[in-house]
């Protein structure tokens, strides 16, 4: 058992988590890779240590602020890191390391989630629909409070119908949300563990610049974007889920696209990254979005071997 791994991976899982709660907006952004240091706990020393760290990370948080915050730790940031970390162990795709990681904590989250509402006695849809306009009439209470009129006139303004969309559309971007949370991490993760120990580049160590979503899953894309046109509520919303979810896939993509001709340019990694970023953050990613589709068929970098692109 390697004890100072695990004090190390402990220290830094709660530095970058508490970052989140302490510091406003770029703690945030920082919280979002408090995986990051469990992921290569577990793959430099094995699982058992991985989730010892977590342990400790998660019990000290109960301490310092409760056990709701230990909870939010281990279930979302904790499971994400584990599901990531044994993707990265078996050697598997990156895409399946992204699903594993992203999913996992949505699946152990959602179960709870539903056996509580089943508990209620209360549609789903409907407590999720209470709970936003909660939320809405609380934040704009506060921002009265802070003389703050113009700001909560604009959140009173949001309509009921916006709350019912939105209160549908939240698997969907809590699930694509968690997959990109899951994509970031391994890929920072795997970055520092090439630098360490560098490995021969194959489809589960390729960098980004080569990667692909596999090509049948354009048809997921289709089929949703059949399903958005159905006039019945249910499944038209079922299809805005699943197109959320095959939006972020050709995303990643397209994003790998530019990044594949931002290598191709020479421009260095810190650069490539400010850039990146700046693209994905302007309207400009629909395009991206848009570049990443095309790609299954024209296949833009000829990274796929032949036959391989759908007809």
């Amino acid at each position: 058992m390697n004890y100072r791994s695990i004090l190390i991976a402990t220290a830094q899982t709660l530095g970058l988590f508490i970052a989140g709660i302490t510091i406003p907006l770029l703690g945030q952004i920082v919280a979002l890779f408090t995986p990051v240091p469990l992921i290569l706990l577990y793959v430099r020393s094995g699982k058992n240590e991985s989730v010892i760290a977590l342990l400790c990370a998660s019990a000290v948080m109960g301490v310092l602020s409760g056990w709701q915050t230990a909870l939010i730790l281990f279930f979302s940031f904790g499971l994400m890191a584990i599901g990531t970390g044994e993707g990265m162990r078996r050697d598997m795709k990156p895409e399946q390391t992204a699903l594993l990681g992203g999913l996992l904590p949505i699946a152990v989250l959602g179960l709870i989630t539903v056996f509580y509402i089943i508990r209620l006695g209360k549609s789903q849809v409907l407590v999720v629909e209470e709970y936003l306009r909660e939320s809405v009439t609380t934040a704009a209470r506060t921002y009265t409070e802070y003389g703050l009129a113009e700001m909560a006139a604009t959140i009173n303004a949001v309509s009921d119908t916006f709350v019912h969309h939105l209160a549908r559309l939240i698997p969907g971007i809590l699930i694509a949300t968690s997959m990109m949370q899951a994509a970031s991490c391994y890929g920072i993760a795997r970055a520092i563990l090439a630098r360490k120990q560098p490995v021969e580049t194959t489809s589960a160590a390729a960098p980004l610049a080569l990667w692909h979503a596999p090509d049948t899953w354009v048809w997921g894309l289709i089929v949703s974007l059949a399903l958005v046109v159905v006039p019945q509520e249910a499944v038209r919303f079922a299809g805005w889920n699943l197109a959320i979810l095959f939006a972020v896939v050709y995303l990643a993509q397209g994003a790998a696209i530019v990044e594949h001709y931002f290598r191709k340019a020479n421009i260095n990694t810190v650069m490539r990254g400010l850039l990146l970023a700046l693209i994905l953050a302007m309207p400009s990613i629909v395009f991206v979005i848009a570049l990443g589709i095309v790609d299954v068929w024209a296949d833009v970098r000829k990274v796929r071997g032949p036959m391989q692109t759908p007809s």
